[in-house]
């Protein structure tokens, strides 16, 4: 069974982070299979905190849209290179094909066989020159004839004889494969010249006598009129293959990146292959309506903008989240735990003691470390009592005695933005927001340093307004806080009406120090709303 994927929103932090792992290792407590995942690269401070820990990074997940794996019906009939034109035909009869995979003995593709290829093989094929000009075996000669060996030992592997009848009885020789009817007593005859063996057609109540001899008869319950054209059957498809190109899948492919192709080729079934290069099966157009979602626990985060891509094609089972909720809808009930505290791991916290687990020491080092930074050490005005109390329980069960000094250790460790570009400083915690019609761009990051940031100020507004002109932003917004003073310096690029009418300030130089303003949350995301909406 597939693992139930969870993660936070994308540019993850450390409570995103923190809570998918906290609430991957719950489930698999309770004995469920859950895999923590991360929508970007983590930071500093997250890396400070895995390694404080010794857990290792989440897997990066850059979608969860539909797979060919998904998909729950896959067509698993091929046919294999040696296996007689007969073969293919009846395949096809059977479902409806126009086309086969063709593989080799290990099941790795060789390319396609179309009905087309079969009916021109048909048109050309010459008898005289039918062992000799195409690939086929005894195995595939004996099925499609329907044939019994009443005498000799039947030869096995490639036919590389001449097919003769038995009417060119003076051109026969030895070696030849010779076609012959009970109305010529002629059997013996060829036994003599050392021919390779004997086709016999004859009425199925016509008695045979077995001849003392090693060279197979083979007796087929037919007229010499059926059973010639049925011969040209026994050819193996490699004989006919063309080496036309050919579209083929892998199940890793998303279904969207391969819908416009088959809807655009003239190709009906496409091949596809797995990750040991096997063929998995084909597929049609018809086949991509159907998949299985993957199930999926979004942390920290609710809105589709800050999520996975193709979170569409998801069954999402879970949320749990202390943000607002905005344009947040399923197709399915869905289980939600929701409160408004400072952190998610806090409510992961809850989750724990509901279900009577007490969390590993290393599981609640992360809890902890998430509230601490999401709260920035209780300083934040999204911090609770409640977030205030977890921490001292987490705090006991880890081992961590002094929370305040290894809090302010963790936030310090993700301050230094020194070796960051100015994109790598807007992305690392950036959400879209829309307020009233005007879309815009809020990213925050925590410093000691804040001047040190605004020396990249040229470059950070640079690169604001390409962000801006990319995505149709009206407004980008980078709010420097510092964690020391307990405030933060607005940078801001674009319409600036909104950051002054909210908060009643005026900018300068595109700047403006907010004193107590440390939670995007709590304390931008509100004022910049009302000012949208001209309160």
């Amino acid at each position: 069974m597939e693992p139930i994927l969870i993660f936070g929103h994308r540019n993850p932090d450390t409570d995103s982070i923190c809570s998918a792992i906290s609430l991957a290792r719950l489930k698999e407590l309770k004995g469920e299979s859950a895999q923590a995942c991360r929508l970007g690269n983590i930071s500093k401070e997250t890396e400070f905190v895995l390694k404080s820990f010794n857990i290792d990074a989440p897997k990066l997940l850059s979608t969860v849209s539909a797979q060919i794996s998904d998909l729950t019906r896959v067509e698993k009939k091929t046919i294999n290179h040696k296996d007689s034109l007969k073969r293919a035909l009846e395949i096809m009869t059977e479902e409806n094909f126009s086309s086969l995979p063709v593989v080799n003995s290990k099941n790795h593709l060789r390319g396609m066989i179309h009905v087309s290829d079969i009916a021109n093989a048909y048109l050309n094929i010459d008898y005289s020159e039918l062992f000799s000009k195409y690939y086929t075996t005894y195995e595939n000669l004996k099925d499609v004839l329907e044939g019994e060996v009443i005498s000799g030992e039947y030869p096995s592997g490639k036919i590389e004889a001449s097919l003769k009848g038995v009417s060119e009885y003076r051109n026969i020789a030895a070696g030849d494969i010779v076609i012959t009817t009970t109305l010529l007593d002629s059997i013996d005859d060829l036994i003599d010249l050392g021919v390779n063996m004997i086709i016999l057609c004859c009425d199925k109540d016509d008695v045979i006598l077995p001849r003392d001899s090693k060279t197979p008869i083979l007796r087929v319950n037919k007229s010499l009129f059926k059973t010639i054209p049925l011969i040209s059957q026994s050819v193996s498809i490699l004989s006919i293959m063309n080496h036309e190109k050919f579209y083929s899948f892998s199940t890793d492919d998303y279904l969207i990146d391969i819908k416009d192709i088959m809807k655009e080729s003239t190709q009906t079934n496409f091949p596809v292959v797995d990750k040991n290069g096997e063929v998995y099966g084909t597929i049609r157009t018809k086949n991509l309506i159907n998949f299985t979602r993957k199930n999926v626990v979004l942390v920290d985060h609710n809105e589709a903008a800050q999520s996975v891509a193709g979170l569409k094609d998801a069954k999402i089972i879970q949320v749990v989240d202390h943000h607002k909720f905005g344009n947040f809808e399923t197709n399915e009930p869905v289980k939600i735990n929701a409160e408004t505290v400072g952190c998610t791991c806090t409510i992961i916290y809850g989750l724990y003691k509901e279900a009577g687990i007490v969390p590993p020491k290393e599981i609640a080092g992360l809890m902890l470390s998430a509230i601490l930074s999401d709260t920035l050490l209780f300083k934040s005005p999204t911090c609770t009592e409640k977030d205030i109390q977890v921490v001292k329980e987490l705090a006991a069960i880890s081992g961590i005695e002094n929370y305040e000094a290894f809090g302010m250790d963790m936030l310090i460790a993700g301050t230094s933005l020194s070796d960051k570009t100015p994109e790598e400083i807007l992305t690392m915690d950036q959400k879209e927001f829309s307020m009233n019609g005007v879309k815009l761009a809020i990213s925050q990051v925590n410093t000691v340093d804040v001047k040190g940031v605004l020396d990249q100020q040229v470059s950070l507004e640079k690169a604001m307004a390409e962000t801006n002109a990319k995505n149709d932003y009206q407004l980008s917004v980078l709010v420097i806080t510092d964690i020391v003073k307990a405030g933060s310096m607005l940078l801001v690029v674009g319409e600036p009406m909104l950051v002054e009418r909210g908060f009643h300030t005026t900018l300068t130089n595109n700047t403006a120090w907010v004193d107590g303003v440390v939670s995007r949350k709590k304390q931008v995301v509100p004022f910049l709303m009302a000012a949208s909406q001209g309160v």
